[in-house]
C-alpha cells in the first residue's frame, strides 16, 4: 500500500508545477508559499488533533528538529520552487528538480561514511550529464551562457528537499508522519509569513488561481507530506526518493495536457538521462 501511495505522491506532486506556475505569475513567492500552507493547516492541525491531543506537546529537541524540516522542506524549498516557476517552463523545472535522489545518495554516504558503488557513481555522471544538457538549453559546451536566474533558484529546490529527506529520518524517530508534517507546515509556514507584508498583492486574483493554491496546500502538503513522511518511516530516505523519479514525468505530462506547453527535444534528451542515472542509483 505504501508504494501506491508514493506514486501517487508523485502525480500530485507533479502537478504542484503547474499549480506553482499559475500561482507564480499572480503572487509573490512568500505570499502564494503561505496562503499555500494555510490552506494546508485548516486541515492538518484538526487531522492531527484528532488523531493525538498530545501531538502539540514537543521538547526542545523535537523542536528543533523539526524547525529544521519546516526551514529546508516548507520555507527554502517554496522560495526556490515559486522564483524558479516563474522564470522557467514546467517541464525544465521539474528535470532539474528531480537531481534530489542524486543529493540524498550523496548526504547518505557522508553521514554513513560509505563508499558510494561504481554503478551509482555512474548513474550520478548520467543524470549530472542530462542535467547539464537542460541548463545549457541543449548545449552542454555552453552551459554558462545558458544558465539562468530560473535554472538557479530551480537549483535551489533539490538541495532543500536533500537536506529536507536526510533529516526527516530523525525527526520521525520520535514523532508520527502526521505530527511532523504539521509541524514542520506550521513553522515553515510562520517564517514565509514574516517575509509576505514586504510584497504587493494583487488587485484582482482568477479563481482558478485560488484554485490552485488550494490544490497546493490539500493535495500537495496534506497527503502528498503525510504520505511521503510515512514512506520514509516504512522503507527509508533513500527507496522512498526513489519515487521522486516519476515526478518529472508526471510534470512534463501534466504541462502539456493543462498548460499546453512544448516539449522541447533538450528536454525529452535530458529527461532520459536524468531519470535513468536516478534508475541506477537506486536499483543497485
Amino acid at each position: 500500500m505504501i508504494y501506491i501511495k508514493l506514486i501517487l505522491v508523485a502525480l500530485m506532486w507533479g502537478g504542484t508545477f503547474i499549480a506553482t506556475r499559475m500561482a507564480a505569475q499572480v503572487f509573490g513567492s512568500f505570499t502564494g508559499a503561505t496562503f499555500r500552507y494555510i490552506f494546508a493547516l485548516l486541515f492538518l492541525i484538526p487531522m492531527v488533533w484528532l488523531q493525538n491531543r498530545r501531538a502539540f506537546n514537543i521538547d526542545k529537541k523535537q523542536f528543533k528538529q523539526l524547525l529544521v524540516l519546516g526551514i529546508t522542506g516548507i520555507f527554502g524549498y517554496s522560495y526556490f520552487f515559486f522564483n524558479g516557476l516563474r522564470l522557467v517552463e514546467v517541464s525544465h523545472g521539474a528535470l532539474i528538480v528531480s537531481l534530489n535522489p542524486v543529493l540524498v545518495l550523496i548526504m547518505t554516504s557522508v553521514r554513513d561514511k560509505k563508499k558510494i558503488e561504481p554503478v551509482k557513481i555512474v548513474g550520478m555522471l548520467l543524470s549530472l550529464i542530462g542535467l547539464s544538457i537542460v541548463i545549457s538549453r541543449g548545449n552542454p559546451t555552453d552551459i554558462l551562457n545558458g544558465f539562468s536566474w530560473g535554472d538557479a533558484f530551480m537549483l535551489g529546490c533539490p538541495v532543500c528537499w536533500a537536506f529536507y529527506t536526510f533529516y526527516a529520518g530523525d525527526a520521525l524517530k520520535t514523532t508520527t508522519p502526521m505530527q511532523a508534517s504539521t509541524w514542520a507546515t506550521l513553522l515553515g509556514c510562520c517564517l514565509l509569513a514574516i517575509f509576505t507584508p514586504f510584497e504587493t498583492f494583487p488587485n484582482q486574483i482568477d479563481p482558478l488561481v485560488w484554485i490552485a493554491i488550494a490544490y497546493l496546500g490539500i493535495c500537495g502538503t496534506v497527503l502528498g507530506f503525510v504520505w511521503y513522511y510515512e514512506g520514509i518511516q516504512k522503507i527509508g530516505a533513500v527507496k522512498t526518493s526513489v519515487f521522486n523519479n516519476l515526478i518529472p514525468v508526471f510534470a512534463m505530462v501534466l504541462s502539456v495536457l493543462v498548460l499546453g506547453e512544448k516539449i522541447e527535444t533538450y528536454a525529452l534528451a535530458g529527461s532520459v538521462l536524468v531519470i535513468g542515472g536516478v534508475f541506477l542509483i537506486n536499483k543497485f
